[in-house]
C-alpha cells in the first residue's frame, strides 16, 4: 500500500504520446520519485488508457479508480506474473483491496489541494480550449498534468504517506512496508521508517 500510495500520488502530481507531452514528464517524475515496478515507457500506456475517463469526469472517483485498475491490468502483460505474485503475497498479511477501499477517502482528503487544482486546470481548459475531439482532450489532459507536476514533490508524497500511515493498523502498515520495497525505492521517503 505504501507503494500504491506513493505511486498514486506521483502519478497525480506524457510520436504517439507527443500530443500529451506532460504524460511522459509525469512518468519520468514517477520514476525519479522512486517507482521501480514500472519504467516510464510502461507507465505511459496506463495513463493514456485512463485519460478518456479523466477527461469525461475527473471527479467521478469510483469510475476513475475502476478504470485505472482495468488500465493497469490491460497494459501490464509483461508484469502480470510478478504482479499476481505480489498481490497474492500482500494478501497473505492483509487484504489489499479492502485496504485500498479504506484509504481512498482519507487519501482524497489529504491530497485535495493538488487533486482539485489539477481538476480545475482540466475543467478550465475544457471551457476555453477551442480545439475539438481528441485534440481538445489531449490539450486539456496536458494542462491537468502540468498543474499536478508543478505541485507534487517528494516532500509532499512523504507527507501524504505519513498521514496515511496513521490510518492503518500495525498489521496493515507492516504489510505495506514489507511489499513497498518491491515497487518503490522506499529509501527516498522518511515515512518508510515509521514503526508500529
Amino acid at each position: 500500500m505504501i507503494g500504491s500510495v506513493i505511486f498514486s500520488t506521483i502519478l497525480l502530481a506524457t510520436v504517439t504520446y507527443a500530443q500529451v507531452p506532460n504524460r511522459a514528464t509525469v512518468c519520468t517524475k514517477a520514476k525519479n520519485f522512486g517507482v521501480t515496478f514500472y519504467t516510464p515507457a510502461e507507465m505511459q500506456p496506463i495513463l493514456s488508457c485512463i485519460e478518456p475517463q479523466l477527461y469525461l469526469n475527473a471527479t467521478d472517483t469510483e469510475t476513475v479508480i475502476s478504470t485505472g485498475k482495468s488500465c493497469v491490468i490491460n497494459n501490464s502483460a509483461s508484469k502480470a506474473i510478478t504482479a499476481l505474485s505480489l498481490y497474492s503475497s500482500f494478501n497473505s498479511c492483509t487484504d489489499l483491496m479492502a485496504l485500498l477501499d479504506k484509504l481512498t477517502e482519507p487519501f482524497l482528503t489529504i491530497a485535495a489541494v493538488p487533486i482539485n487544482q489539477s481538476i480545475k486546470a482540466l475543467e478550465n481548459c475544457k471551457k476555453t480550449n477551442t480545439k475539438t475531439g481528441t485534440a481538445k482532450q489531449n490539450a486539456c489532459i496536458n494542462k491537468m498534468y502540468g498543474k499536478g507536476l508543478a505541485i507534487v514533490t517528494k516532500s509532499l508524497v512523504n507527507q501524504y504517506c505519513t498521514k496515511l500511515s496513521k490510518k492503518m493498523t500495525a498489521t496493515e502498515w507492516n504489510c505495506c512496508k514489507t511489499y513497498a520495497v518491491k515497487v518503490v525505492n522506499v529509501k527516498l521517503y522518511k515515512c518508510y521508517n515509521i514503526t508500529k
